[in-house]
């Protein structure tokens, strides 16, 4: 129920609503009724305890009802599923008052079965038994209130009586079947999600490394420049002669050797920034709220470990990156603009030799 805090809520403000028509409607009804009443000579009490018994004491009672439900929408004590439970039971408190104050008794009977079908909103079979055991006992005691007037058949009041209990049982039942199919719906919803959300986090990785992809990067770093994560720094990586030794060690030894470098720099920098496989062998680190030489630090370790790390038996294989680092140097620079930026700086530190970890700026760009 706790995915559903503001619909619930939303729901509670209608009842809410419906509680208040339910109270002006009747206060009109009976003011309407009274005139026919009067003006018909079918008024056999004092008009002044008419007034009182049938107009007065039932619309008051019933819109002190409504300002308790706006109470308990707006109290921060009540837990919310109380606030569920108390929404419905509002309701079924004001068609006890009108059972009460008339003795109709099919058509207050029939009353009782719309808080029971109200309960389908919570998807809930618990509201739904209390709601059903609560509308029964307001239904016999509205029932007992009408027997003590006269009634010349008690045959057919018995039958009346068990129709009604049959009638709120019934609902009972059919509410129960509702809510159990509206569960079954919410539950392939919340699994049809769950598999959406899934599906979307593969979208968003690289296969073979694990890491977010060029997509993620650029949404990541897009959402961090407008959400002014300052320093906000990014570090363009590139492996030194991949391609040769790719030829030299075959495409799977390769592709392990991608993995690795993935992890390494998963190790050393998810904790200050997020890494992305950028494409082939380059990868990218976006580090909010970090300096270039805090970045650099870290990136060192990573290239450090990836130089010591033994890739073959023979010690043959040793793999360097050449990486550029850059501070995001203005609000001109969108993620694009951002990433050409340290990309530039990359090949900065490649051409100056490889495995070197340089820090740029703008103006330093000489390529």
């Amino acid at each position: 129920m706790e995915q559903f805090t503001d619909l619930y809520h939303k729901w509670r403000k209608k009842l809410n609503n419906a509680a208040l028509m339910v109270a002006i409607i009747t206060l009109l009804i009976e003011i309407i009724v009274s005139f026919f009443l009067y003006y018909s000579n079918l008024i056999y009490v004092s008009m002044p305890y008419y007034i009182l018994a049938y107009i007065v004491r039932p619309s008051v009672s019933n819109f002190l009802l409504v300002l308790l439900g706006r109470y308990i929408l707006n109290s921060r004590i009540i837990s919310e599923t109380a606030k569920n439970y108390l929404s419905v039971l509002i309701l079924t408190a004001q068609f006890f008052i009108i059972a009460c104050v008339h003795h109709v008794f099919i058509f207050t009977i029939v009353l009782f079965t719309f808080p029971i079908l109200l309960t389908v909103i919570y998807s809930s079979k618990m509201m739904t038994n209390i709601v059903t055991l609560i509308s029964l006992v307001f239904m016999l005691i509205s029932s007992w209130i009408a027997g003590g007037n006269a009634r010349t058949n008690g045959t057919f009041y018995a039958i009346e009586l068990l129709i009604a209990v049959l009638l709120i049982l019934g609902c009972a039942v059919i509410t129960g079947f509702l809510t159990s199919i509206e569960r079954d719906k919410n539950n392939i919803i919340k699994y049809s999600s769950f598999k959406q959300l899934q599906l979307e986090e593969l979208i968003k990785c690289d296969p073979l490394t694990g890491l977010y992809n060029i997509a993620s990067f650029y949404s990541t770093l897009d959402t961090l420049i407008k959400e002014n994560q300052m320093p906000l720094t990014l570090a363009v990586i590139d492996v030194d002669n991949f391609k040769a030794v790719n030829d030299a060690i075959g495409h799977e030894k390769a592709n392990q050797i991608l993995i690795y470098i993935a992890a390494q720099l998963q190790y050393c920098c998810s904790t200050q920034g997020s890494v992305f496989r950028y494409g082939g062998e380059e990868f990218t680190i976006v580090f909010p709220k970090t300096s270039p030489a805090h970045a650099k630090r870290i990136i060192e370790t990573a290239q450090s470990n990836i130089l010591n790390h033994e890739f073959d038996e023979n010690k043959k294989i040793q793999i360097t990156f050449s990486c550029g680092i850059a501070a995001y140097p203005s609000a001109d620079y969108n993620a694009h603009d951002f990433f050409q930026l340290a990309d530039k700086i990359m090949y900065q530190a490649k051409f100056s030799g490889k495995n070197k970890v340089l820090i740029g700026t703008p103006s330093s760009i000489s390529i």
